[in-house]
């Protein structure tokens, strides 16, 4: 999905049912005028923000209507992953639509700032899945398909904004908790 507002901005999101609500990050939509989803397929659609968290940077976004062959993903239990474990990244990296990438939970129970207020987000997953500006508020997937994070940040050691092998996600079970508020 794609943000319009002062200036424009990049990221990514996936859907949740089949009601057209995608979770995406916070710091993905905020101050955005209009939203736009682009789907795999090519075909966009306005979205309108249905509410948003930014002590957690979680927001849900919602179109109206569904291209065909758009299916929900499942939330996994984030309680259950463990360092080792290997996971995808799906996002939108550099703007570049529909990129994949596998890697390993690297660490569990990190504390991430939330970027907007002074609370941090805990029980971050680190993986070294390679994320990159516009993986923000995909899906981190666990082999068999659920998502068990919300690609967040990444550590950059203050040089350039890519990836250098330290990555964050949301844990799922937060996502289950604050997207139905």
């Amino acid at each position: 999905n794609s943000a319009q507002g002062s200036g424009a901005a990049a990221g990514s999101g996936f859907v949740i049912d089949d009601s057209g609500h995608i979770v995406t990050n916070h710091h993905v939509i905020a101050d955005a005028q209009l939203i736009t989803v682009s789907f795999y397929n090519g075909i966009e659609a306005e979205a309108k923000l249905v509410g948003d968290d930014d002590d957690s940077d979680l927001a849900v976004i919602q179109v109206d209507n569904m291209p065909d062959g758009v299916v929900p993903l499942p939330l996994g239990d984030s309680d259950k992953v463990q360092v080792g474990q290997w996971v995808v990244a799906i996002g939108n990296p550099f703007e570049l639509s529909g990129s994949m990438t596998i890697g390993i939970v690297s660490a569990l129970g990190r504390a991430i700032e939330s970027g907007f207020t002074p609370f941090s987000i805990p029980q971050a997953i680190q993986t070294d899945a390679a994320i990159n500006p516009g993986n923000s508020g995909g899906p981190l997937l666990s082999l068999s398909g659920e998502v068990i994070g919300v690609n967040a940040q990444i550590a950059t050691g203050g040089q350039v904004a890519a990836n250098a092998g330290v990555g964050f996600a949301i844990p799922s079970n937060i996502v289950r908790r604050i997207v139905p508020a």
